[in-house]
Parts: C-alpha cells; structure tokens; sequence
C-alpha cells in the first residue's frame, strides 16, 4: 500500500515536473534514478527521455543480485547450510552470511524491493556504480550483458582534496566535538557511528559501550535518538563511566571527523556511504553490519580490500563486549589491519 501510493503520486510529481522545466525552455536531457524509485525511470520513458540507473551499493552487490536473478538462481538453493561456499564467477567465495539480506528471499511472495531489484535486474544494459575502478576494478566488468560505470566515490570534491574542508550540511548549535577532538593524540580516537537510519537493540549498545570501556581508548560515539525521542545512552548502565572516557553526541559531520588526524578507527555498520568514506579518509574499520548490503560490504573490507576487521557474532546472535574490545584492538593497534 505504501509503495503504490508513493509511486502514483511520485510518478505524477516526477511527470509534471518535467513537463513543467520543458514549458519554461529549460528541458531534462537525462533522468537518473536509483533501483528503489524503478517508476521515475518508467515515467521518462513514456515521455521519451533517457535515464539511467544509478546503483549506491557496491558493484560487486549488483553482480550478487544478478546472479541470482539470472542464470545463476540455483548456485543459491540450500542457503541454510551454513558451511556451505557459493562460487560465483569473478567474485571472492562467498557463505551464506556474506550475502545481502534480500538474496534468499522467495521473489514471488517477498516484498516490493525485491521484486522491483529482479525486473530491472534481467532488462537493464547500463548503470552507474558509486564505487571506482581501483576498488572494484573487476566487480565492474565480470557481467558480459551490463555496461557498468564507476563514477564514485560520490563524497564532494573538496572533501576528497581540501584539509580544510566542512561539511556543514545540517546547522548545529555547537562543535564542541571537535573542541574534544582536538585535544586527543593522532590516531588515538575510536569513531562509532550506525548511520542515520539504522535502528541499533539496546543490547548492543550495552556490548559497545562495555567493549569501548574494556579497550581503554578515547571515542566519538555518534547515538541518535530512539524513535520516541528517547535518549538512547541514558540507557547505558555504564554511561557515567563512558563520560570520563569518551564523548557521545548526537550527530556530527561524519566526513569532518573521519578527515580527523587523531580518529584511528571507525567502528560502522557498514552503510556503503560510510564505507567510501572511511575509505577515501585512509581510516582502518571495524566492521558490524545489520542487513542488507551492510554484510557483503563487510566482507569485503575484511577479506578482499584488507582495511578492517568484522565482528564475530555468538551463537545467541550478540555480538559481546570482548569482541568488540579484540577488534577494536587488533585494529587500532599492530595487526595487519591496522597497518593497512
């Protein structure tokens, strides 16, 4: 219900809007829409524009999704062994907790995404990636029948070249977080963040501020408000501890506090916006993915592009305090992954 009433009345939007720029003499010459909004891309075909999808998860995740809704659906039968490896031609070896969340979802009963993801899927000839070529420079190019474009990382250019780059997208009333910031050692603060969207337990939150405690290190602890606008770290049993340890805010310019000489590591759910940033700031990650792309993502930052750690989870499916206290500590410290 909430899908088609987005896409009716976007659709009209989206239809109007062109009509409207075509009247005042300033016409679209190209439409570009990302997978989830199939029905702009529909809309500039009935009025004979061109457009163009463009993918935001990695390139290696587009392959993922047209393997399995292509000539490859078998390779993902049986998934629930979990010992078991699917090989997919030019990708690394994969088990079934490295794949993105919608993969094994039955498409004829599954939800709105999925569906949509599988019919442009099998039609489509040309996308844009926001990922580069010295990144995935194979993920691009392993489907014969699709044109895949790099044109990433979509960061703003001055934030890429300029050290005096700000991000100030949202006004606050304050950066006393870089104030903070400021008057730690290089390399020696731990970055938490989950994205804006991502709704974190309780519980894990416990673990991370239990893991933060037993590592001993500075950090920056981005924790948004619950959905009832609750304070989510008023909840932590150890809170007053934290606060001599470390800062908790809000929010904060993720790209300025990742651009920080003194942030050593990003601890992140792996969204792939905040993967490439990680990335393009040189800043080592410990990777704890929920859903989604975010464990694929995750997978490739431990295995193929070496920059991080993942989080193991238990049995009981929490990942605990000691876990994130090894990772964090493996990558802050000596390891190989805190040296790439």
């Amino acid at each position: 219900m909430f899908y088609s009433s987005v896409k009716s009345r976007g659709s009209k939007f989206i239809f109007n809007l062109i009509q409207s720029n075509t009247k005042n003499g300033t016409p679209f010459s190209h439409v570009i829409y990302t997978i989830i909004m199939e029905w702009v891309g529909l809309v500039a075909k009935k009025i004979n524009i061109p457009s163009t999808l463009f993918w935001i998860q990695p390139a290696t995740v587009f392959d993922v999704y047209y393997y399995r809704f292509t000539d490859y659906s078998d390779y993902f039968k049986n998934y629930d062994a979990k010992d078991k490896i699917i090989e997919l031609p030019g990708l690394p070896p994969l088990s079934p907790i490295d794949f993105p969340s919608f993969v094994f979802d039955d498409v004829e009963s599954s939800n709105w995404a999925v569906k949509s993801i599988k019919r442009q899927i099998k039609k489509i000839q040309v996308v844009l990636v926001n990922t580069f070529d010295a990144l995935e420079f194979d993920a691009l190019r392993i489907l014969k029948h699709v044109t895949m474009v790099g044109i990433g990382p979509s960061i703003p250019s001055t934030f890429l070249d300029d050290n005096t780059f700000r991000a100030d997208m949202i006004e606050i009333s304050s950066k006393n977080y870089m104030d903070w910031l400021n008057s730690k050692d290089k390399g020696s603060v731990i970055y938490i963040a989950f994205g804006s969207y991502s709704k974190i337990s309780s519980q894990l939150i416990e673990e991370i501020g239990h893991g933060l405690l037993k590592c001993g290190r500075p950090f920056l602890w981005v924790i948004r408000e619950g959905q009832d606008g609750d304070k989510m770290e008023d909840k932590l049993s150890c809170k007053d501890e934290l606060e001599k340890q470390g800062k908790i805010v809000s929010w904060c310019s993720q790209v300025e506090v990742l651009k920080h000489p003194y942030v050593g590591c990003f601890l992140t759910h792996c969204g792939w916006n905040s993967t490439l940033e990680s990335i393009a700031s040189k800043v080592p990650i410990v990777a704890c993915p929920l859903w989604n792309d975010q464990v694929c993502n995750a997978k490739l930052i431990q295995d193929v592009w070496k920059n991080g750690v993942r989080v193991n989870v238990s049995e009981s499916g929490v990942v605990d305090r000691d876990e994130f206290n090894r990772c964090i500590t493996i990558v802050m410290g000596d390891g190989e992954e805190g040296k790439n």
